[in-house]
């Protein structure tokens, strides 16, 4: 090599050389004090381009997470004053159950029904109350909720609220009540039990399927007929004898009843549905029978609607107690289901916690891989920086030393 002083190319070299070993153990540096080997988009452009879209999902994951547990909170709320209004509900029934009782007077029946009205206002009081952050879940003022549980934009599932358990939103029953039927059951010599066949007498129950009476089936009274239309075990339908020596016929869905022609063996006929009113029913499935009003003579066959509610029940008498008794067993069976849906989405918020967890672990496991720094590996290639830096000082100092020596050429 020429000994030559204006350029000293073996300083360069070190120089050049230092200057790349000084850059590593700088990253090295840097990736370890911060634990990330990306970080910066110079440091590997799309890898930092991922991991940053791969912390946007991850930053949504976790918020949706908490959404999905406010939704689990909210139901847990709602269902907690559901429990109430079931207690106080069970409540009433025992009591009505207590009144429909023959031995009471009506002064009983009177003290009976304080009780029952302050049961009744107590279910409207938490209906209209039970609220979670400022939302009210229970008298049907919020139609629905949606809950954001993902990361992007449609990511939802909507809570049906609409359902509305106040005293006046639940115990919608239909009712066909029969005049005194006792004649039905006399034989030509005026004694009373005579047995007779309900062959022919169809029931209407709350799920539209028809149950009708087999021949095999009769009754010698009017609590004879009410009990063998409980035991049929119709869905959703109730009897029971009524003050007039009738039957009231009870559903907690539409009803409609084709009145068998009661015939016993002296030829006494008496049809279930001749006399009969419909109550508590606002309206029928066919126009043509003409039967709209609360109250209005009953049709043979016509489909009455569910209608009224606990509002303005009492158990004054026998009949109110039945009635009451009905009215409140279609309340518990909605209460139930709204309950049973409560519980339902609580299932599938907690479901869905589950899955965003771990979409949240495998993404950031994917970012991990792409963003944060291997130790074992970069700490020895901060040691390697370190002795090249001290190694590349040391050769420069001897590189820049070199034009000394033309000194002792001139000598």
């Amino acid at each position: 090599m020429s000994l030559v002083l204006n350029t000293n190319i073996s300083s360069l070299q070190a120089q050049n050389n230092l200057t790349k070993s000084s850059s590593e153990l700088s990253t090295a540096t840097e990736d370890l004090s911060s634990g990330l080997k990306v970080n910066s988009a110079a440091d590997n452009a799309a890898g930092y381009a991922i991991a940053t879209r791969f912390q946007t999902q991850i930053g949504g994951l976790n918020q949706a997470s908490e959404n999905a547990s406010d939704a689990i909170n909210l139901a847990q709320t709602a269902g907690s004053g559901l429990s109430q209004i079931t207690s106080n509900l069970q409540s009433i029934r025992d009591l009505a159950v207590q009144a429909a009782n023959g031995t009471y007077q009506a002064s009983d029946r009177a003290a009976i029904n304080t009780s029952v009205q302050q049961y009744l206002s107590e279910i409207t009081r938490i209906a209209n109350q039970t609220t979670f952050n400022g939302t009210n879940v229970l008298n049907g003022s919020t139609s629905s909720l949606s809950f954001q549980i993902g990361a992007n934009v449609g990511q939802a599932i909507n809570v049906q609220l609409g359902q509305g358990v106040t005293t006046g939103q639940v115990g919608q029953i239909s009712e066909v009540s029969t005049g005194n039927i006792s004649g039905a059951f006399v034989n030509a010599s005026g004694v009373s039990g005579q047995s007779v066949s309900l062959s022919g007498l169809s029931i209407e129950g709350a799920d539209g399927t028809t149950y009708t009476f087999s021949g095999n089936t009769t009754a010698s009274s009017a609590q004879d007929l009410a009990d063998d239309i409980n035991a049929a075990g119709i869905n959703g339908v109730s009897a029971a004898v009524n003050a007039s020596g009738g039957i009231n016929i009870y559903s907690t869905g539409d009803l409609a009843v084709t009145g068998a022609a009661l015939t016993g063996a002296a030829g006494t006929v008496f049809n279930l549905t001749s006399g009969a009113v419909a109550y508590g029913a606002s309206g029928v499935g066919s126009a043509a029978t003409g039967l709209a009003a609360t109250g209005a003579a009953y049709t043979d066959g016509a489909v009455l609607s569910a209608s009224g509610s606990l509002t303005g029940g009492d158990v004054l008498t026998v009949d109110d107690a039945n009635q009451l008794i009905a009215r409140v067993d279609a309340a518990l069976t909605s209460v139930s289901n709204f309950s049973s849906t409560l519980g339902a989405v609580q299932n599938r918020f907690q479901s869905t916690i589950s899955t965003l967890s771990a979409q949240q672990t495998n993404l950031t496991s994917s970012q991990s891989s792409i963003q944060d720094t291997d130790f074992a590996a970069t700490t020895a290639q901060l040691s390697q920086a370190q002795v090249l830096q001290q190694a590349g000082i040391s050769v420069l100092a001897t590189a820049n030393s070199e034009p000394q020596n033309i000194l002792k050429l001139l000598q």
